[in-house]
């Protein structure tokens, strides 16, 4: 599993990342350590329940030469035990805190902290120092302060520098720099006793230098001494701070934001401490320093002040179900595990089954939509619980009975359509995270992206990621993958939904051939200061009127289901999928639907989409350059220099806007630049070329006039990346009706000689290719079910009902429908459909579940691996896939499957009620098919 840590290793142990922005805060990633190699010693992870996990925390021997080496730590050394304790903090600290000299942006890295200058803060952009003659600004010849009675007859107080109104980012800011000089002493000091620990821990007994050790704990004990002090607090980055009593009673604020240890409340857990502790708990250095610091009991002050303490307040905040909770899950275990405290850990695995329930879809995939965060939030349960939960490894089967049949989900202990309990804590994620890890797999990661492995507790092996083609079917993503090496092609659909974060890239694809990314978007690489990734524009789809998906703020504040998956069937020389989407554009467009086809053999090999759009006066198929990548478009019409934006004249490019004034909404098409635009009639060539030649040829294979653009678009980099504009445009009362064609070629031995588009009936697209095996047609049925009769530019006539159908010498491939008759070569299949009557839940080798059908289901022995696609009421489409499907002697079908069910059918409303994430009711029927590819003799 593969992460991007920050590169400087000083930083990792407290590192942080942002989690998605609808949640707002920011999470720090307290990357401790690892199981295994790492200090020149080989060992092995514990795989027992009784095992102790702490044993076996290791340190890589770089960051523990860099850290030794840091001038802090050797002054720090220097010190005696009682002025080390005394620059423990005695209260809490903010982390996010701005520099009150310079315009830098409010983040936990603005400042610099030194141990041999500890009453000193210095920005890390203007190198300004605080305090200052001039900061603190004094008010009534005074530094103001807030004060705050933490405990009964105990007052703390907060000095601040109150900003001048004209420069004030909220009204009365205020930059409270003791508070953040006390944030960073406290993260030093609790790295310095984890790394003293480690190094006391391995060194020869012969070789240990007492005062490491006795620092540690001296370290360890006074944070347990001042602890129960520090005040609850509100540290959120732009927003005003808020200081609360430190004993402040449930319930506190959601999403974690009231804190105690560290900026949020997920992380109150001191896991620096929990591991320090863990390795110094029974060394005579504890006892040294409670005699030190005159604490009779220090073992009993550090195990129930500091550590016991910081679990249970994270007991007393609501569960929002998403990343922080695996933080918080983390404290919990830890802690547990390590005081022997049955509750703790009971409460940390239910974090982690609600988690699973409410995090994950029935596919495995993360509740963000976002690949990059799906594998983060992977790597994070895998590296951090393996030791902490044996319920990780493979669960026991919960059902009774045969044939995959499990205890009834609406059972008397549960309300009706509720999902059972899991018979134990624990057993919800274990069945989940194996659908997780394979879910990480589906998406295509831009191989410029810099992958580092992450280094976690314990440390997780490198897992090779399976190429295959799969469909997330609860997410809402498919990936067409076939061929190896150099011939392989990789193509991705997303069609995510709304639930957990607003997204505009519905419908957007990724190409890759030969394992590189030839179109591609900025998704993997993080949010920019604009926002302009966000933005439709900035995807590889079809923009309607130039909005963004979801047309207005206001609609995009609304959660909404992802795109319906109506298609689903791959063979290793033909794959297809096909997704519509009413709501990307639910007021504008009456139909947006995209198939895409992967056609590869022993010759020929390429992939072809056909995009529909249906409403507005402008549809504008945008085609983008993989990031980081020098690569322009070139195109075989003569193209002239463009207008100086693509905006309308009444929206005013704003360069500078931020991503939180939410103008990228308004302005994406601004970003677009030095542009050319020609017209053109009927199909035309463009290729994108790098510096090494050609990744893609694109063949537009559009009937009618449009114009064609090129220009370059923001990138990661600092050089811009380049971007193909396909427009059709109508001035005339009545909305288009749009049907983009694009066949992706790859630029060598893709085995085509000529492509055309052939004239047909309305409703279907017609393609003819000249190969290196002679002339083949592509037939695209637009609404398939329906019989279409084709004739071919041979004289020859193609009847079907098919989604596609492919003629090639000597065959006929039929996708989806049930017949297809070109030329004396006749295939059929029955068709599998029907209506959903019960689902059961189960764990076993036969599946994590099964849906029972109203009939028989037809064929059923030819089912295993194919999609199962459920209709909601026909507002909704999901997918599972097919472990094995069979009749019974009550002529009912049973269809188990590999993923969890995901839902329940209400035994009163008839509806589904969604256990997995987005826990959602959709209304019935639920109808189902199963799509499949058919061939006839002698096809290949």
């Amino acid at each position: 599993m593969t992460f991007h840590p920050p590169q400087d290793p000083r930083s990792l142990p407290t590192s942080s990342r942002p989690v998605p922005a609808c949640i707002g805060i920011v999470i720090a990633l307290v990357l401790v350590g690892c199981w295994g190699p790492g200090s020149g010693r080989a060992q092995s992870v514990p795989s027992t329940p009784q095992a102790d996990p702490f044993a076996f925390f290791d340190l890589p021997d770089a960051w523990q030469e860099e850290f030794w080496a840091d001038p802090d730590v050797e002054a720090l050394l220097a010190l005696e035990p009682q002025a080390v304790a005394d620059l423990v903090p005695e209260q809490a600290g903010l982390y996010f805190v701005r520099c009150p000299s310079c315009e830098v942006i409010e983040s936990g890295e603005t400042f610099s902290w030194s141990v041999r200058s500890p009453g000193t803060l210095t920005c890390s952009q203007c190198e300004a120092s605080f305090p200052n003659d001039d900061i603190p600004a004094k008010v009534e010849n005074a530094v103001p302060s807030q004060a705050v009675e933490v405990l009964h007859g105990v007052t703390h107080r907060y000095p601040y520098h109150l900003v001048d109104p004209k420069r004030a980012r909220y009204p009365q800011e205020r930059i409270y720099l003791d508070a953040k000089r006390d944030d960073l002493a406290r993260t030093f000091l609790a790295r310095f006793a984890l790394y003293a620990a480690v190094r006391h821990r391995d060194a020869l007994p012969d070789d240990r230098d007492p005062k490491v050790a006795t620092l540690a704990a001296v370290i360890l004990l006074r944070f347990a001494q001042v602890y129960p002090g520090y005040a609850v607090h509100f540290d959120h980055p732009s927003q005003p701070k808020f200081f609360q009593p430190a004993d402040l009673k449930p319930p506190y604020r959601e999403d974690f934001r009231s804190a105690k240890w560290d900026r949020s409340g997920a992380l109150n857990v001191p896991m620096n401490l929990v591991i320090a502790y863990a390795i110094l708990r029974d060394d005579p250095a504890i006892g040294d320093a409670g005699a030190l610091m005159e604490e009779p009991e220090p073992r009993r002050a550090i195990e129930e002040d500091l550590l016991r303490a910081s679990a249970r307040f994270l007991l007393g905040h609501p569960d929002p179900h998403d990343e922080q909770s695996i933080y918080a899950a983390r404290g919990l275990l830890a802690v547990g595990h390590l005081l022997d405290d049955p509750k703790l850990r009971d409460a940390g695995l239910r974090t982690l089954d609600a988690l699973a329930r409410r995090g994950f879809y029935h596919d495995g995939h993360w509740r963000s939509a976002d690949p990059e965060a799906h594998r983060r939030v992977v790597g994070l349960i895998d590296g951090w619980f393996q030791g902490l939960v044996p319920e990780l490894g493979p669960v026991a089967g919960q059902g009774t009975g045969g044939s995959g049949a499990g205890r009834p989900l609406g059972s008397e202990a549960n309300a009706p359509g509720r999902e059972r309990a899991p018979d134990r804590p624990g057993a919800s994620l274990a069945a989940v995270i194996p659908l997780a890890r394979m879910a990480g797999d589906a998406a295509i990661v831009d191989e410029n992206l810099e992958q580092v492995q992450q280094v976690s507790w314990p440390a997780v092996p490198l897992r090779e990621a399976t190429r295959a083609p799969t469909l997330l079917g609860g997410a809402g993503l498919a990936r067409l993958s076939t061929g190896e090496g150099e011939s392989a092609i990789d193509l991705e659909l997303r069609g995510f939904a709304d639930f957990d974060e607003a997204r505009y890239d519905r419908l957007g694809i990724r190409l890759a051939f030969g394992g590189r990314t030839v179109l591609g978007d900025l998704d993997d690489y993080g949010p920019t200061p604009s926002g302009w990734e966000r933005s439709s524009a900035a995807h590889n789809l079809v923009v309607v009127d130039g909005l963004n998906q979801r047309e207005s703020p206001a609609q995009a504040r609304l959660p909404v289901p992802g795109s319906d998956i109506l298609f689903f069937a791959a063979e290793p020389d033909l794959q297809v999928v096909t997704m519509s989407d009413p709501r990307a554009y639910p007021t504008s467009s009456s139909r947006y639907r995209h198939t895409l086809a992967v056609l590869h053999d022993e010759q020929v090999r390429f992939a072809v989409g056909v995009f529909e759009v249906h409403g507005g006066h402008q549809h504008d198929a945008i085609y983008h350059a993989p990031p980081n990548s020098m690569a322009r478009w070139k195109t075989s019409q003569p193209l002239e220099e463009g207008p100086r934006t693509l905006l309308p004249a009444s929206i005013v490019y704003v360069p500078t806007a931020r991503v939180e004034d939410g103008r990228w909404f308004l302005q994406a098409y601004g970003a677009f630049s030095n542009l050319h635009r020609g017209g053109i009639e009927g199909p035309t060539l463009a290729e994108l070329h790098g510096p090494s030649g050609p990744l893609v040829r694109l063949h537009l294979l559009n009937s009618g006039a449009a114009t064609l653009v090129t220009g370059d678009v923001p990138d990661r980099s600092e050089e811009d990346r380049g971007v193909l504009i396909l427009r059709k445009a109508s001035d005339d009362p009545e909305e288009l009706e749009s049907t983009f064609v694009t066949l992706y070629e790859p630029p060598e031995r893709s085995g085509i000689r000529r492509v055309g588009r052939v004239e047909s009936p309305a409703g279907t697209v017609l393609l003819v290719l000249e190969t290196v095996e002679g002339v083949e047609f592509l037939l695209f049925n637009t609404t398939p079910g329906t019989a279409r009769s084709i004739p071919l530019m041979n004289g020859a006539v193609l009847n079907t009902d098919g989604l596609l159908v492919r003629v090639r010498p000597g065959g006929v491939t039929l996708v989806g429908g049930t017949f297809a008759d070109y030329g004396g070569h006749r295939v059929e299949q029955e068709r599998v459909e029907g209506k959903i009557r019960r689902v059961e839940r189960s764990a076993g080798p036969g599946g994590r579940g099964w849906f029972e059908t109203e009939g028989p289901i037809a064929d059923p022995e030819h089912l295993a691996g194919r999609t199962l696609i459920i209709s909601h009421g026909g507002e909704a489409a999901r997918a599972w896939t097919v472990e094995h499907a069979e009749n019974g002697p009550d002529r009912r079908g049973r269809i188990v499957v590999r993923e969890e069910p995901g839902f329940v059918i209400h035994p009163d409303t008839g509806a589904a009620v969604y256990y997995q994430f987005p826990n959602g009711t959709m209304k019935g029927p639920h109808r189902f098919i199963v799509p499949r590819i058919a061939r006839s003799i002698g096809s290949g």
